[in-house]
């Protein structure tokens, strides 16, 4: 195990006016990060005192150097300028003592006391949280993998194998089978002429299917039209997005409480 990497779950909790994401150390860190993430708008100075009591909150609750940052309903940075001297708060526990250092700005590794996190310490203070190792990680990676490939088979052989077999059992296959490729591409020309002319009517999932690719059509053309509305347009759609997922967590936690 102590070879191993490890990735803890997140945890998530609700405080009314905003929710908290906590995300234990990354295998690559020497600190655990906090999301202070806002369901209403918050003046800057009130999110900077919520943002220090979390720190000691978390501190307290893990002894392990944490970085906070803030966002707002539509998951930007806040901005602490005026109000602080950096947009992020790092702290750890002082040595020997139950209490808070913390400071406005990004500590270097160097600037954070204490060796890299063992393995050993980081189960027995984040006891009950789940994780996986870095083995796991690979083994569901390598399913993931394995999965895409079956399915790339599948669509390989639809779409090569088996028209390259139809292909060879119509040069080579007997007589009726000719006739009966020659029949169903008479019944395809037919169709084919009176959709042209009006005279086919085409089945409600047909009908929808162009719908779609007229509508496509329409919006493609008028995003070439409008470059800069398209990409205010793409900005909004991710904004709302993001309020959208922000919302429904929040919801979810209360629901939890």
């Amino acid at each position: 195990m102590s070879s191993e990497k490890l990735f803890f779950s997140q945890l998530k909790e609700d405080r009314g006016w905003y929710f908290v994401e906590y995300q234990p150390p990354h295998p690559d860190y020497r600190f655990a990060m906090l999301s202070v993430v806002m369901i209403e708008p918050a003046m800057p100075p009130v999110v900077a005192e919520a943002m220090e009591v979390e720190l000691t909150t978390w501190l307290k609750r893990y002894p392990v150097p944490l970085m906070v940052s803030a966002f707002d309903a539509n998951g930007d940075l806040y901005q602490m300028e005026g109000v602080r001297s950096s947009d992020h708060l790092m702290g750890y526990l002082d040595a020997g003592a139950n209490k808070a250092s913390m400071f406005w700005r990004t500590l270097t590794d160097e600037e954070i006391p204490g060796e890299p996190l063992a393995n050993e310490f980081l189960l027995r203070v984040y006891e009950g949280v789940p994780f996986k190792t870095s083995a796991q990680t690979r083994q569901t990676a390598d399913e993931e993998a394995r999965k895409l490939r079956i399915g790339w088979m599948i669509v390989f052989a639809w779409a090569v194998v088996v028209p390259g077999i139809w292909a060879i059992l119509e040069w080579a296959g007997p007589a009726c089978l000719g006739g009966m490729v020659l029949f169903c591409s008479l019944c395809k020309a037919g169709v084919k002429t009176l959709q042209l002319l009006g005279k086919w009517k085409y089945s409600p999932e047909e009908l929808k299917r162009q719908e779609e690719e007229r509508r496509k059509d329409h919006h493609h053309y008028h995003c070439e039209r409008n470059p800069d509305g398209f990409m205010r347009l793409k900005l909004e759609n991710f904004e709302r997005e993001e309020r959208e997922r922000i919302q429904t967590e929040a919801k979810a936690l209360k629901a939890s409480r």
